[in-house]
């Protein structure tokens, strides 16, 4: 029977040291309440987050727009300079050295004067485009910049045509611009 009783007392001492008592109720709530807070923490600096990377993806979206547009103007021009070489002709500057400062299309043959064209690209049919109307539905402009230049190379003079493509946008009320620059050679 002393077996049998200590081991009740036993149960008992077990049983009252696992019971809930009021004060450990209370302090479960301050940690839920605790929870709630640093998980509501953590989501408002995630939307911040999320925030932040909307508004950057738009500004690298126009950005990357308009440095495939600048290195456009360059490949246009020099597609101008090859042509005039397949085409036989004895300058390779043939409607490059009409103006130093103009305008080009995607399918340009020579280079646009500023005067009858606009500098905004208007989007149409998947190409970029100058119009004649003052209208954009677009934020880029576009302009090209030829230089002629001469340089020593090996003791002779060289001539070469610096082409400075560039390419402006507005965003939040600030200009915006991305310059390529290319030297081009009369190396046939």
């Amino acid at each position: 029977m002393i077996k049998i009783s200590n081991l009740k007392s036993q149960i008992s001492k077990k049983l009252q040291a696992s019971s809930f008592k009021l004060h450990d109720r209370g302090f479960t709530l301050i940690e839920a309440i605790v929870a709630i807070g640093v998980i509501s923490v953590g989501f408002v600096g995630a939307l911040v987050i999320l925030s932040k990377s909307a508004s950057q993806a738009g500004f690298l979206r126009e950005r990357i727009i308009a440095s495939h547009l600048a290195a456009e103007g360059i490949e246009v021009i020099r597609n101008i300079r090859d042509t005039n070489w397949l085409k036989s002709q004895t300058d390779w500057l043939s409607g490059l050295g009409d103006t130093s400062n103009g305008l080009v299309d995607y399918n340009s043959q020579s280079l646009l004067n500023n005067s009858i064209y606009n500098s905004c690209l208007n989007y149409v049919s998947g190409f970029y485009k100058h119009g004649t109307s003052a209208s954009c539905n677009t934020v880029f402009k576009r302009h090209i910049v030829l230089t002629k230049k001469s340089e020593i190379i090996s003791g002779q003079s060289v001539v070469f045509l610096e082409v400075q493509s560039i390419v402006d946008w507005q965003e939040k009320g600030q200009t915006k611009t991305i310059q390529v620059i290319d030297n081009l050679y009369d190396w046939k």
